[in-house]
């Protein structure tokens, strides 16, 4: 499959799952990016897979009404004497990758930068043309397949966290992280990027917490943005194309972090946030995939102020909203 094949696949699926949405009329969390508190992942390695990863995977799991996230390529599956059942249709899942080229000979050098990069020398990169591109591999959720080991086929459900469990997550987090936000009698939330701050509705204006998380996470996605943080360019106009991608960039966001703290997350109601979106896709389907890894690397660096302390248990949980 050809890198442009890659994006045209993976947008035309997101397109399916935001127009779905809207005929709903918003029912349901179109986000759902994990199963019983568990994401998406390669069972053999453990490793959890990462940003638009995550929604290829669940809306297959979602298609074929799997009981199971969990997943393998086709070499770990013969490795392990597996046998994929008739007619199984694999699923596949994307990473970046770099070629370096020498911009005066354009010599590909590719081979030779890693080498450098894996033992952290140095490189000049003002004489390097960085060409990045996407790569892709088949899985099989591991209902596809037979004769694996029979733990690979138990459902380990993470307990899903209570109302005062997940509180206390997200208060850590936004302690942590020294965000200032001010509370106001009003309807709007934003980030004042001038005075980076955030500025939110007063607590006891949310029916319950986890609508106060999900719009107060949404922020906190602006907020990395700020040169102190992740630098990213939000200076634009309001309506543009990176408008709508820094917009998708804070939507996506919230989503992983709240699911990562077992908080659902529904996507905005804002139709024209919505319809920027599709319109945008339409014409660039480089888009999406590129709002799913900063959205990633957004919520890594939110999350990671998430330090658990259960002496804060009664502080957070006496929290009205």
């Amino acid at each position: 499959m050809k890198t442009n094949d890659i994006y045209e696949n993976i947008t035309s699926n997101i397109i399916s799952m935001l127009d779905n949405h809207i005929k709903s009329e918003f029912k349901g969390c179109w986000l759902n990016i994990s199963m019983g508190n568990v994401f998406a992942k390669n069972i053999v390695s453990k490793h959890v897979y990462r940003g638009v990863n995550q929604f290829i995977l669940a809306e297959f799991v979602k298609e074929y009404n799997y009981k199971l996230n969990n997943w393998l390529t086709f070499s770990q599956i013969s490795n392990l004497n597996g046998k994929i059942k008739k007619g199984s249709k694999s699923a596949f899942v994307v990473f970046s990758s770099k070629l370096y080229f020498d911009l005066i000979t354009n010599k590909n050098i590719t081979k030779i930068i890693n080498e450098m990069l894996e033992i952290n020398e140095k490189v000049n990169f003002d004489k390097i043309n960085v060409v990045p591109y996407l790569k892709y591999y088949n899985v099989f959720n591991v209902e596809q397949v037979e004769n694996l080991p029979d733990e690979y086929y138990k459902t380990k459900e993470i307990e899903k966290l209570s109302e005062p469990e997940r509180i206390i997550k997200a208060e850590q987090i936004i302690e942590n992280s020294e965000v200032e936000i001010y509370f106001r009698p009003q309807n709007d939330a934003f980030y004042d990027f001038e005075n980076d701050k955030i500025v939110i509705p007063e607590r006891k204006q949310f029916y319950n917490s986890d609508l106060f998380y999900v719009t107060c996470f949404h922020e906190m996605a602006h907020w990395t943005s700020h040169p102190k943080r992740l630098k990213r360019n939000i200076s634009f106009v309001q309506g543009s194309k990176e408008y709508a991608f820094e917009e998708l960039v804070a939507e996506l966001t919230s989503a992983f972090v709240c699911a990562t703290l077992g908080i659902e997350k529904h996507i905005t109601e804002n139709v024209s946030y919505i319809q920027s979106w599709l319109k945008i896709m339409n014409d660039d389907k480089r888009f999406v995939v590129s709002a799913a890894s900063k959205a990633q690397e957004a919520a890594d660096y939110i999350i990671a102020f998430c330090k658990p302390d259960l002496k804060k248990l009664e502080k957070y949980a006496e929290l009205e909203i």
